[in-house]
């Protein structure tokens, strides 16, 4: 039943997106936005067949530890194609691996000025403790306003299946970013999300908000650090986090 309902569910999506954003031109310069740090993406828009990148994410709570551990994920990034990415990750929470989490990107393109790119993408989580399994789907458009300034969102629903799923089986999902960029090797920005990007855990997919401030620096060797701290705000009360994503792309 999971396969058949998703593969449908896959199939439309994507015919959707292909007409009515097929008619774009393909990408000459790649329109450079930055990533969100807590729901990054399936490597960056516009990636170009061959690029790698290996990362790990982690939040660490600032209240509430003993309830809460430590989530943290090692991912693998591959473009096999221009415009194509594929992932693999494995959220941990300590050192008990909860899942696997598996992620496509397709980006379908930009506009004429070069400023805005869009693509969708479609995430996959399988959970081992329990009989559930996620599908999530994204659209996922950024725009450069300027040198300095840019924006970038992932919007979409997010589906569950097994008898461990909530009675309200599907949620919307919501992120949006800002970001400046203050040199070539320093980004700030801010973001929102309403859903935990590593893995939900069972819950009654409500809606809960993560606000982030966050840090971006590049190095010349292709290794990145991102920092942020902010609130998570779920079922009436407010934990703080603070968020590390360490970063190699080659």
């Amino acid at each position: 039943m999971f396969g058949l309902n998703s593969a449908t569910i896959l199939l439309v999506f994507l015919l959707f997106c292909q007409v009515l954003f097929g008619q774009e031109k393909d990408m000459e310069e790649i329109v450079n936005v930055p990533e969100p740090l807590m729901f990054d993406l399936v490597d960056r828009l516009g990636a170009r067949q061959g690029e790698l990148e290996i990362n790990t994410l982690a939040e660490f709570p600032l209240n509430n530890g003993s309830e809460r551990g430590v989530d943290w994920a090692p991912e693998i990034e591959y473009a096999l194609f221009d415009n194509f990415a594929v992932e693999l990750e494995f959220p941990f929470n300590n050192l008990e691996l909860e899942a696997f989490k598996t992620a496509i990107q397709w980006t379908i393109g930009s506009s004429k000025n070069n400023k805005f790119i869009h693509g969708v993408q479609i995430l996959g989580e399988m959970y081992i403790h329990d009989d559930l399994t996620e599908l999530n789907l994204l659209y996922v458009p950024a725009y450069r306003f300027n040198e300095i300034w840019s924006a970038i969102g992932l919007f979409g629903v997010m589906f569950e299946f097994g008898s461990d799923a909530a009675d309200k089986s599907q949620t919307v999902i919501i992120n949006a970013s800002v970001f400046a960029d203050i040199n070539k090797h320093t980004v700030v920005g801010v973001e929102v999300n309403n859903t935990n990007a590593m893995f939900q855990r069972i819950d009654d997919n409500e809606m809960d908000w993560l606000v982030l401030p966050q840090a971006h620096y590049e190095f010349d060797n292709g290794f990145s650090l991102q920092f942020g701290v902010g609130p998570r705000i779920a079922e009436g009360k407010t934990d703080g986090s603070a968020v590390l994503r360490i970063i190699k792309t080659f």
